[in-house]
């Protein structure tokens, strides 16, 4: 604004110099006339006076007009809130065509900046919904800019800071140095960060950006995919083991009956037996693998069958009650009180009471009892979205497992060390339980002791619509329960 009062005070002075030099011809033309006797010094002088008041007159509006659409430019280039159109004279066309077209501009700029500025907070917007990390780098590695994944992983003060503050590791400084050098426009690296692994990926921008960005960095979450390939890994290593040692064994015993043992017929029937033993045993790996593979592949599947537990439970009591025999063991079945009646699927269930009901028998105590017992919890269960849980509980009384191995028992292939002699089996028969609880939405947990023995409870979401008039009178979509599966 001062500068601004400056120009208006030179006005008047400005305004005399311009007179005066578009009269200066004049006065040199009159000059000459008077040296030259034409005219006398007062005609030469009133003359130059009239010539200067004409000048006056006609040049004032012009030059008002001029100093307004200079003021009026100014205060647009100072984003102050201006009128659309200065006054003018009335006569002045020209410059009326001038403000229109420098309105015009103006509207045109307005217009593109209010875009520009639209397209800034949208671009912003869409960064931050990325689920990616994202950080915008200048020449310097310096952090310009971050979207809200970013800034949720390195702190919402991240900006300023530079890739050597952020990340413990030399490579990725050391990538982006390169890229800035111009010796690479991408680098491609996995860092690890806060216990996880990333996939960094760095790129240079074809043209600097917004606030100077030349660079950007954007970090891909690896550690779901790294420990999957690592459970693929060891899975196939441990299939593999599995497999190995009963197919050794029968490679070893045909070997031998085909040669030393080949006239032994007592020699043939021992081995006999032991090969089938080894083959059946091998059969039931396979099977457990391909169950396995066929629940996560049904992973997704929607449960729509109507199923009574209670009824599932009767069959797979009816099922063992004869290797509960030989095992001189019981099973004893405590009537549910309640009807429990649930959306899910009768083979998958059924396969995970017969599981733990043939563990119990396994691993329980010669004389003893395995008890198989249910209720409703009203109050539902917190890692579980429902309002109601059936809960299935299978219980013997043999040697207690430690604490330290029970976080592991679902694991594939694990079979707890003090145990591994006692009983034959795949590894597989709990994973197998805990992908088809997982598969009904539901919750399986185990607890050991030596005062009460081992306990694993199946937890299954019951919902309002289980309840319903329409549901409690209809039958179960299937109510034959099958006579035969996947063992553990």
């Amino acid at each position: 604004m001062t500068q601004q009062n400056s120009d208006q005070k030179d006005v008047p002075y400005q305004f005399a110099e311009r007179v005066l030099t578009v009269s200066l011809p004049t006065a040199l033309m009159l000059i000459i006339l008077v040296a030259a006797g034409e005219i006398d010094a007062l005609s030469a002088i009133t003359g130059f006076a009239m010539v200067v008041s004409l000048t006056i007159v006609l040049a004032m509006p012009f030059l008002m007009n001029l100093k307004n659409l200079t003021q009026y430019v100014h205060q647009i280039a100072q984003e102050e809130d201006v009128p659309d159109m200065p006054t003018f004279g009335k006569k002045d066309e020209e410059s009326a065509r001038i403000i229109a077209a420098i309105n015009q501009m103006r509207n045109i700029w307005t217009t593109r900046t209010e875009q520009l500025e639209a397209q800034t907070l949208s671009d912003a917007a869409v960064l931050d919904s990325l689920p990616d990390p994202l950080l915008m780098l200048d020449d310097e590695s310096q952090v310009i800019g971050a979207n809200l994944a970013a800034r949720e992983l390195f702190g919402f003060n991240v900006r300023g800071q530079t890739l050597r503050m952020l990340v413990d590791s030399q490579y990725l400084p050391l990538a982006a140095e390169r890229i800035l050098n111009g010796d690479s426009r991408k680098e491609d690296l996995e860092i690890c960060l806060k216990q996880k692994v990333f996939n960094a990926k760095l790129e240079r921008l074809p043209a600097a950006a917004k606030a100077g960005a030349v660079m950007v960095l954007t970090l891909y979450d690896m550690t779901a995919r790294k420990q999957f390939e690592q459970m693929q890994a060891d899975f196939i290593a441990n299939a593999s083991h599995e497999l190995r040692t009963p197919l050794s064994v029968l490679s070893g015993f045909i070997e031998t009956l085909q040669s030393t043992a080949k006239e032994d017929e007592q020699a043939r029937e021992k081995f006999l037996s032991i090969m089938q033993t080894q083959a059946l045993r091998m059969s039931g790996l396979i099977e457990s693998l391909l169950c396995l593979s066929r629940l996560q592949m049904n992973e997704g599947e929607k449960l729509s069958d109507l199923v009574d537990i209670p009824e599932i439970l009767t069959a797979v009591k009816q099922m063992l009650d004869a290797k509960a025999v030989k095992t001189e063991m019981t099973i004893a079945l405590k009537p549910c009180a309640q009807p429990g009646k649930i959306f899910g699927n009768v083979s998958e269930l059924n396969q995970v009471f017969q599981n733990l009901t043939d563990n119990a028998l396994k691993y329980g105590k010669p004389g003893g009892q395995v008890t198989i017992s249910c209720h409703i919890e009203d109050r539902g269960r917190p890692e579980m979205d429902a309002p109601m849980v059936y809960a299935i509980a299978v219980h013997n009384t043999g040697e207690p497992i430690a604490a330290e191995y029970l976080p592991h028992l679902f694991e594939r292939f694990y079979r707890v060390a003090s145990t591994k002699n006692k009983a034959v089996g795949t590894g597989l028969g709990l994973s197998i339980v805990q992908q088809i609880v997982k598969h009904h939405n539901g919750v399986i947990t185990v607890e050991s002791s030596n005062e009460t023995g081992t306990v694993f409870t199946v937890y299954l979401p019951m919902y309002p619509e289980d309840f319903s008039e329409e549901t409690s009178d209809s039958e179960p979509a299937e109510s034959t329960v099958p006579a035969d599966s996947t063992k553990s």
